[in-house]
Parts: structure tokens; sequence; C-alpha cells
């Protein structure tokens, strides 16, 4: 029967795949109507991610890169993470249906902890891992305005943690989202997501919007070719409000909650042979937010915001359960001092509570064991940065640095200086200085960790390999050189290209403290390898970065990427067993990307992305290479009416499923990731 079930859904995956062709096939491209977004409008949007105040993507000293609410609308992605894979730069692995390694310029894990991520201005790591857990980074699709995605480091800004790269999601003004929506998906798997929201006017200065959004998503196979129980349940609801108390005074209050469930295949340690088993789990999660933001103009030459938010998140993961309580609240004024002179500072606190308990999996043995139990942290900040116009304003220099101290390093400084020339109207050229710091995170300060055993047993006796956690400490520290072109070769064609080189201090890894020593247990006895987490490790990354768009005509255009990226390390100093747990080496060296929206006639888009992932560097923990891959992504939408929008589509047309990154160090098993074929119906009233 099982047998049978795989060929007749086989077969559905064909005949879709099939339709969706003639389709393309069989819509004529003359007498197109006009809808795709034009390169003007693409080099016209405003960003505020590099500089903390709004200013245009052509003349911004950074790496950076824009994804539209269009572009998400069109590409047919469900989640944060598979939008990130049209950013040049970006290393987006997907290791089973809930989880990712998403990081830029490198050292992807799922616990990739040089990468910040805000959503609205609230921050979304967890200070378990200085990292962030996808599963949970969820908003409805249709309320991004855009996802500002900043490769390189961004750290005299915002902060630690900021060291290669700021990913800031920016949903829409609940003015833009007025009326009601309602989006229905299904998909192969079968799975289903569901979502609506409304807005409407509290009166003729507030306007809100609250939406609800639900999905069950099947798990994938391992593989293998079983079950790798990763299926994926949540619900969440939220809402935002806009008061535009005077024509300079605006204040923004929203909030969100949510629960589910996301599964996983985790590999643990028994003890007896063969050492290892799998256990297949639910992970719950839940959590909630509520932020305010305060924004007053005084002039156009001084302005001021106020923010401050609360997060509440709630994990019970196979090996530890934390609670993680944050209160942040952060103020900025920009001035202009004098002509040509802009002058940015800022104050910023913020107090983590995490609750973190481990749990055993051989009796009366801890695969996690937190010391504290429960943590609190202070942390105190202050930023300066000034940029002057020189030149006849041809020419722009910023100079600044953030201050901070935190409870476990002290006082931390991450200055930077970039400069941007307008060699004409359509030629710039830009260069940046910079150094950034990453904080160690919980598990590397107060965790005892078994990440592993030895085999065969030593005298007889089971050998754990166990990282002591250490609270002193330092950061991780950085230093980048980048530099970038950006040039309009014509009316219908722009290019963007990006040169770094990043020098790593004091990476974090595991050092040998030496030979293994006996501990007992209820369970008995067995050896224990103890290695201490330091800062002793140096590697350094370079690479370059290519993107362009071209308004084919007004009713197509292209965008394309690639990346060349490489890393070394020039001081490991450990061996491989004692760096279990820092695994960060796995990152293509190549990526590709083509992206295609059409707009056809009769109210039809055929949108398509070509996505093309090297060889993955290193090998997995049993000895193989993640070999290269493409994917191919198409979506068809057609706009009968204004207000309704039918959607088919295919994720990966022409490969049946692979693996795109290794077992993480904490067990988790990777799964195969298959061709899906969906449908979405949404409607607004």
């Amino acid at each position: 029967m099982m047998l049978r079930s795989k060929k007749k859904n086989k077969l559905i995956r064909e005949f879709l795949s099939l339709s969706l062709l003639a389709i393309f096939c069989a819509v004529s491209v003359q007498g197109a109507d006009l809808g795709v977004l034009s390169l003007d409008d693409l080099l016209d949007l405003e960003v505020v991610s590099v500089a903390k105040v709004p200013g245009k993507v052509t003349s911004t000293p950074a790496a950076i890169t824009v994804i539209t609410g269009e572009d998400l609308r069109r590409s047919g992605v469900r989640t944060i993470p598979e939008a990130l894979r049209m950013v040049p730069g970006m290393h987006v692995y997907r290791i089973d249906a809930n989880k990712w390694a998403v990081s830029a310029r490198g050292f992807a894990s799922r616990f990739a902890n040089k990468m910040l991520v805000m959503i609205d201005g609230r921050t979304v790591y967890s200070t378990l891992f200085s990292g962030v857990f996808w599963d949970v980074q969820d908003v409805m699709i249709e309320d991004i305005d855009r996802i500002e995605v900043v490769r390189g480091p961004g750290g005299t800004l915002w902060g630690a943690n900021a060291v290669n790269g700021v990913i800031n999601i920016i949903t829409k003004d609940s003015a833009d989202t007025q009326g009601g929506l309602v989006a229905l998906r299904a998909q192969t798997g079968p799975d289903g997501e569901v979502s609506a929201r409304y807005g409407g006017w509290l009166n003729d200065k507030t306007s809100y919007r609250v939406y609800g959004k639900f999905f069950d998503r099947e798990s994938f196979d391992n593989p293998s070719g079983g079950d790798a129980s990763d299926e994926w349940h949540q619900g969440r609801g939220g809402f935002r409000m806009d008061m535009n108390v005077s024509a300079t005074n605006k204040v923004t209050l929203q909030g969100d909650i949510y629960d589910g469930k996301s599964g996983e295949s985790v590999k643990y340690i028994i003890p007896s042979p063969p050492y290892v088993n799998v256990s297949s789990t639910d992970a719950p999660v839940s959590g909630g937010n509520l932020s305010a933001r305060w924004d007053r103009i005084f002039s156009r030459s001084s302005e001021i915001s106020l923010q401050a938010y609360y997060d509440h998140v709630k994990r019970d993961e196979f090996f530890v359960d934390e609670t993680l309580d944050t209160v942040d609240i952060d103020f900025q004024h920009r001035l202009d001092v004098v002509t040509g002179l802009e002058v940015l500072y800022g104050l910023g606190y913020r107090y983590t509570r995490s609750d973190t308990t481990g749990k055993e999996t051989i009796p009366g043995i801890y695969s996690y064991a937190m010391n504290p139990q429960v943590r609190g942290d202070d942390l105190f900040s202050g930023f300066l940065q000034g940029r002057l116009k020189f030149g006849d304003n041809r020419g722009e220099v910023t100079l600044g640095t953030k201050v901070e101290h935190n409870d476990v390093t002290g006082f931390e400084w991450q200055p930077s200086g970039r400069i941007l020339w307008s060699i004409d109207s359509k030629n710039s050229l830009w260069a940046a200085i910079s150094r950034s710091v990453r904080t160690p995170s919980r598990l590397e300060r107060d965790a005892q960790v078994n990440v592993g055993t030895l085999a065969p047993p030593q005298n007889g006796l089971m050998t754990f390999v166990r990282l002591m956690g250490n609270d002193n400490l330092d950061s991780e520290t950085v230093y980048s050189y980048e530099g970038g072109y950006r040039s309009r070769m014509s009316e219908d064609l722009f290019v963007d290209i990006s040169l770094y080189y990043n020098k790593y201090n004091d990476l974090i890894t595991g050092v040998p403290l030496g030979t293994p020593y006996p501990e007992f247990s209820s369970s008995g006895v067995h050896l224990v390898l103890p290695v201490l987490v330091a800062g002793a490790r140096d590697a350094e990354t370079y690479g370059a970065e290519l993107s362009c768009s071209w308004s084919v005509a007004d009713w197509w255009r292209l965008t394309g990427g690639y990346t060349w990226f490489h890393q070394n390390d020039l001081a490991a100093g450990t061996s491989l067993e004692a760096r279990q747990g820092f695994s960060e080496e796995q990152n293509a060296g190549q990526l590709f990307s083509l992206v295609s929206y059409m707009d056809l006639p009769h109210n039809f888009e055929v949108n398509t992305a070509l996505y093309v992932v090297g060889a993955l560097d290193g090998l997995t923990l049993d000895g193989v290479q993640i070999s290269s891959h493409a994917r191919f992504d198409l979506n068809v939408s057609w706009h009968p009416t204004e207000k309704l929008t039918f959607a088919a589509g295919v994720n990966d047309l022409f490969a049946d499923s692979h693996q795109e990154f290794d077992d993480t160090m904490d067990g988790i098993l990777a799964s195969e990731i298959p061709r899906v074929f969906y449908t979405k119906l949404t409607m607004t009233f």
C-alpha cells in the first residue's frame, strides 16, 4: 500500500508539473499589462538599517539588499528564511521541516551567532546561543513591507552580534492594510495554512489591524527514506495600531502571541552499544511580545525616537528547556549641526532573564547541565555617529562608534568609518572599515554539555566528550574591510559589486583540558574527556558579491546574484573532538541566483527563480560532503478581479529531494528537502 501511495503521489506531482508548464507556455507575452516594479522604483527605495535614518539604496555605503513586499508575493515563499535565498552573500540551508542554518558571509549553522535579526526594531536572538530560532520568527507574509539585509558589520549602530550582517524585517503601517484579507494555502504533504487580517480606523488619526495565522505542516523524510518526524504546527495572532497624534508626532503599538510544536529527530548518547540512539519528539514552543514606539519631529534638522518592548519566549527541547524574558528600551536623536553635517546619537538598556533547565538522557547524567539555572544580564549602550557631506554633496564620510557594557566581558567598543563618492549621477564607489564583537552565549559560559563519545570504550568504560562552560570568556572580535561599486549602466540595467575581507580573532571553540577522568552516576562508572570553552581560534574570510537588476521590458524584470566565498582557519589550535559544538565551516564557496518576474495578458503573472548552491566545504559528521544542488521555483498567479488572486506553484521543480545541510551538533538529524507543489487563494474585502 505504501508503494502504491508513493506512485500515486508521484503521478499527481508530475501532472501538476506539466499543468503549470502548460500554463507558462500557453500564454502569449504580447500586450502584457504593466505591473512589475520598475528599476527606478527599486533604486528609490528607502532603507534605515545602515544609518538608522532613511536613505536611498544607491547612496548607502554598505552592501545592502532589499526584499520588497512584491518580491515576497511573487515568489510564493511562506517563511522568512526561504525569502533570504534571493540575497547575494546569504548562506541559507534548510536542515529539516522547521529549522534553517542562515548567515551572511559564512559561519552558517543552526546556531549561527554572528547575524543580528530584528522584526520592527525588536531583536529576536536567543541568549542561550546568541542565535535565532527561525521556527518562531514569523509574521503574515502579506503584512511585510520589506526586508532589509545588510551584509557586513553593523555593530556601530546595532551593537554586539551584528558581526556578519543585519536582517531587519519591517512590517507595513496599519493605515496601508485597511479592510479584510483572507489567504488559504494547500500543498503536497499534505499540509495547509490559513491567514486572515482586518484593518480599520478607530478615529481620523488612529488606524489598526489585527491578524491570525495557523499552519499544519507534515514531516519530511530522512535520508534513509523513513519519517523524519519533523512536523510543524503553529498558531499566531497579533495587532498593530498607528496613531498620528499630530503632524509631527506618531505613536505605534504592536504585539504578537504564538503557540505550537516543532517536531524533530534527535540523536543522543546511550551507555551501551551502539552508544547512540534516535528519538522523535515534538518541541513545544510559545511566546509573545509587546512593543511601543514614539517618533517626534521637532524640525527639519531635529527628530527623536523612543522604542520599548517586552518579549517572552518558552521552548521545551529534547535536551534543555528555556524561558527567556527580555525588556529593552532604546532612544535616539538625529540633529543637523551645520549644513552638510548630521549627528546621530542614542542610548539603550536591555535586561534579559534566562531560566534554563537541562535534562537527563541517561539516568544520573545530564546532557545539558546549566549552572546557574537562572541568569539575569544587564546591557547598557550608547552610540555616536556623524555624517559629513563634501565635494558639492558628491561625497559623504561617516564616522561612529558604539560603546556597550555587559555583565560578561565589561566594556566593548565597535567603531567604523565609511565613505561614499558619487563619480557621476549613475556611478558611485564606497568603502568601509569596522570593528565588531560577538559576546559569549549562556551555553558557552554556564553549560556542561555532553557533545559526543569516544569509540571504542576505553578499558571497557564509556567516555563522554564534555564541553565545560567558561565564565571568563572574552568576546570574539572581527576587523572588516569592505568596498563596493554601483552603476546604472543604462536606463534598464543596474549593477552592484561588493568585495570584503574579514579577520576574526578569539573565536570561541573547545580546548582539551587533559586526559579522561572517571565519574560516578546512578548508571555506573564512566569516563569524561573535559574540553574547555575558550577563545582559541582565529580565521579569515574574503569574497565577492555581484547583483544586478535588468528591466528587460516594462512587463519583465530579471534580478541576478553571484557570490564567491572563501574561509581559512588561521589558528584552529584544537582537535576535531574538542571542537564539537562549534561547527561553522560548512559553507558553499559559490552561490548563484536568477529571479524573473513577468506580467502577462489577462492579469496573469509568471514568476520563476533559479538557485544554484555549490558543495559545502568540509565533511559531515559521517564523513560525507553535502553536494552541490540547483533549485528551480515556479509561481503562476491570476488576478480575475482586484480582490481575488489564484496562485499555483512548485518549489524545486526538477529535483525530487535532497539534503541541504548536515546533522547539527546538538543532535538534530537533517532531513531530505522535498519538491513541493502548492496552490493559494487570496481574497480581500
